[in-house]
């Protein structure tokens, strides 16, 4: 149900990214995913709420709405959304007797984005919102058999590798964590944090062997041994941890390589079609629709959909003056050689 990791280039360069893991197509018709980027000083009308773009951003959204799964923008903050079970709301009027600004969790992703240019910027606001409870329409025209408001919860990094976490699990309000620059579903983040303890003796490089009498030399099998017990299915615990260490014991890389490093990482997340049914009576599965990973400095995203290995590449243009969509490729490319 969706994971992102963050990694930095030798020279700082960040590289971000995250997969799309649901129980549907994002691109068919009736969701229509896209890239959409909107310019600064556009406006904006939310289900609730209009407001002026301070910030030129772009990303992937639903059916041409403010509804965006992840994106970037012009000040270099990136991020997403992904489903939390133990998320919450409250009504307009329980939010306002508390003194919060309500916001519809479906446009958190555009919100941040069009209005803040920085972690500190984004956690000084959301301690005063919480989470206004109330139906999606384009999402619900979308069909994907999951019903608004879909509990959620949102990580955002800047162009260091500093990121937060926003999760609105206390009645709509939101609790606000620094980020360790990898994010999964459920529990909520201390929990995983937490669980990490219980993998401390994962390490990247080989044991060798274990002396344990002077007659037992337990020898290791060929390579890898240092990360035995490194939790291989993709439940969201599992995933979190194998995304920490996977991401963490990367070897130096130059940015040049950046995006091809993220995508390598990610080979251990992504979750193909049929290994992860709902129930053993239905055929619907969790899968991963669509990998994304953002390119921090250079502002650009690179998709690549579950049906086709090739990549998208957009660069966002902080001077556009209107809003662009595109379409992702779909079309399997290959560089073929001549002999």
């Amino acid at each position: 149900m969706c994971t992102n990791i963050s990694i930095t280039a030798d020279n700082g360069d960040v590289f971000w990214g995250r997969t799309m893991d649901f129980t549907f197509d994002p691109f068919k018709p009736s969701a229509d995913s896209k890239m959409t980027s909107y310019p600064a000083n556009y406006e904006l009308e939310g289900l609730h709420q209009s407001w002026s773009t301070k910030y030129a951003f772009m990303g992937i959204n639903v059916n041409d709405s403010l509804f965006f799964n992840d994106g970037i923008n012009s000040a270099g903050i990136v991020g997403d959304a992904q489903y939390l079970e133990e998320a919450s709301w409250d009504t307009v009027d329980n939010l306002k007797k508390r003194g919060l600004k309500p916001i519809i969790g479906e446009e958190v992703v555009a919100y941040v984005l069009s209005n803040f240019g920085s972690i500190a910027e984004i956690k000084e606001a959301f301690q005063k919102m919480g989470q206004e409870k109330t139906t999606y329409p384009d999402w619900e025209a979308a069909d994907t058999g999951i019903p608004t408001p879909i509990p959620m919860h949102y990580t955002f990094s800047d162009s260091t590798g500093k990121s937060v976490i926003l999760e609105p699990v206390n009645n709509g309000a939101f609790k606000i964590y620094d980020g360790i620059g990898v994010m999964t579903n459920s529990p909520e983040y201390p929990w995983h944090l937490d669980n990490l303890r219980n993998y401390l003796q994962l390490t990247n490089h080989n044991l060798g062997h274990n002396q344990i009498t002077d007659q037992l030399d337990i020898k290791q099998i060929e390579s890898g041994s240092g990360l035995i017990g490194l939790p291989g299915d993709y439940t969201a615990p599992s995933r979190f941890v194998r995304s920490t260490y996977l991401s963490k014991f990367l070897a130096p890389f130059h940015s040049d390589q950046g995006i091809t490093q993220l995508y390598n990482v990610f080979k251990a997340l992504m979750i193909p079609r049929g290994i992860e049914h709902l129930s053993a009576e239905t055929d619907n599965c969790d899968y991963t629709g669509y990998w994304a990973g953002y390119d921090v400095t250079q502002r650009s995203l690179y998709i690549q959909p579950e049906d086709c290995p090739t990549m998208t590449k957009f660069v966002l243009d902080p001077n556009i003056t209107t809003k662009v969509t595109q379409p992702i490729q779909h079309e399997f490319k290959v560089l073929e050689t001549k002999n």
